[in-house]
């Protein structure tokens, strides 16, 4: 195992190649209209904070074979590259946040990179505010304005691995979070505040499966990621007022809206408005994934009832793991996102947290099923597998969120246990 991890991280390190492979147009996907290349040199989704990230990781747990040497080639690059064209948000993602977690990863437990590191805690510290100002005059929210992957949630996760230095800018989003879960008008009804309206949709085809609006349940653009932000601030001793009623809230909200059926009881992926007034879910549609489905939502239900001392949280959320650990539904890739690397981890996660056998068994068999997608002929050794249309389309990626770097690094905790704290870019860090 750490022989396949070593060689692929290799293969990684050669700058050229890589970029290369990345932007030949077989890796641009199709969204609506347009052809885009996910590749982006300063995202740790698709890009150089990925690879740092996972160097960082090798260089903890193999600590004399040069692994920070390669981290630091690509960290010298994005330096470069701000330097010439500045960073696009504040996002995990796509932004500053993930940049700066790359960084901590690369640190040496905070000894290296310390003033890289504090320029980047600076300017989220000076410009949250402003965000945040903006978003609040918003009638109704957009996913990414709070969501895990470009909103607030996402940049919480990163500031909550510095409580001390930017308390101010982690209070502000907890206030934003809590007062976005009050009650809205919508129509004839009253409708929490994270209600996406159909003009605020992603795309014209969740306009047109959700013409009235919707409730995203998912963790990477849904309520499930403001539910854990708020609990690890609350288990870092960080309150604002609302916030133990909100916990309850967002926690209660995806309790109700289970879908059961003769299995048992799992999470779909959006609560339509129709659904909302009925108090039932009538949509099935789902995948077992982290960034849709039961495992996003089971983990955050989890840590809900352990912040609470919530046992029927508890036992709910490991009764739909233990589920869709075993029913894999919609899941054929190996990558994080929407594969078996995100399910794997997530798996380890409940593990640690409950100590419940079967949580790491199901792990352990999920990585032996990720190892089966390796290819010592592909670029980066695994490709990312995505159903467009009804066809099969494979992609050579290298970032965290559905490339490479995701899945050694998943193969890694699970064999060795972590030693950085990439997983707070998934929410799923334990704090």
């Amino acid at each position: 195992m750490k022989a396949l991890v070593c060689n692929v991280a290799k293969k990684l390190s050669d700058y050229e190649n890589m970029k290369r492979i990345v932007n030949h147009p077989s890796n641009y996907i199709k969204i609506g209209n347009k052809t885009i290349n996910p590749f982006n040199e300063l995202s740790l989704s698709h890009g150089l904070p990925a690879l740092c990230a996972l160097y960082g990781e090798l260089s903890e747990q193999y600590p004399d074979e040069g692994w920070d040497l390669l981290g630091h080639q690509y960290m010298k690059k994005i330096g470069e590259q701000i330097n010439q064209h500045g960073f696009p948000s504040l996002s995990m993602f796509t932004g500053l946040a993930g940049i700066g977690l790359a960084a901590v990863c690369l640190s040496k437990g905070g000894k290296r990179y310390q003033n890289f590191i504090s320029n980047i805690n600076q300017v989220i510290e000076e410009r949250i505010g402003e965000m945040i100002d903006y978003l609040k005059q918003k009638p109704y929210p957009n996913m990414d304005d709070y969501d895990a992957i470009s909103g607030v949630a996402g940049i919480a996760s990163y500031l909550l691995l510095f409580t001390k230095e930017i308390k101010k800018g982690i209070t502000l989003i907890l206030k934003y979070i809590v007062d976005l879960s009050q009650d809205k008008q919508v129509e004839d009804i009253k409708v929490p505040g994270w209600y996406i309206p159909p003009m605020n949709s992603f795309s014209e085809i969740e306009r047109r499966k959700w013409p009235s609006g919707f409730f995203n349940i998912g963790l990477s653009h849904g309520i499930p990621a403001l539910l854990i932000v708020l609990c690890n601030a609350k288990k870092l001793n960080i309150y604002v007022d609302g916030q133990d009623e909100c916990i309850q809230r967002l926690a209660d909200f995806l309790m109700k809206f289970q879908i059961k059926d003769e299995n048992g009881s799992y999470w779909g992926t959006h609560v339509s408005l129709e659904e909302y007034k009925n108090g039932s879910v009538l949509n099935k549609d789902t995948r077992d994934a982290w960034c849709y489905g039961t495992p996003g939502v089971a983990y955050s239900l989890l840590i809900a009832g352990k912040t609470l001392n919530n046992q029927s949280y508890i036992d709910c959320a490991v009764s739909g793991m233990k589920l869709a650990s075993k029913r894999l539904y919609n899941i054929f890739s190996p990558s994080f996102c929407h594969g078996l690397s995100g399910v794997a981890y997530i798996c380890n996660r409940f593990y640690e947290e409950t100590n419940i056998s079967d949580f790491r068994e199901a792990a352990c068999k999920l990585v032996d099923d990720i190892i089966k997608f390796y290819n010592e002929e592909f670029p980066f050794g695994f490709k990312n597998i995505e159903d467009s249309e009804g066809s099969t389309k494979y992609y050579d990626y290298v970032g965290l969120i559905d490339g490479t770097a995701g899945i050694l690094l998943t193969i890694l905790a699970i064999q060795n246990s972590k030693k950085t704290p990439w997983d707070c870019a998934f929410l799923l860090s334990e704090v």
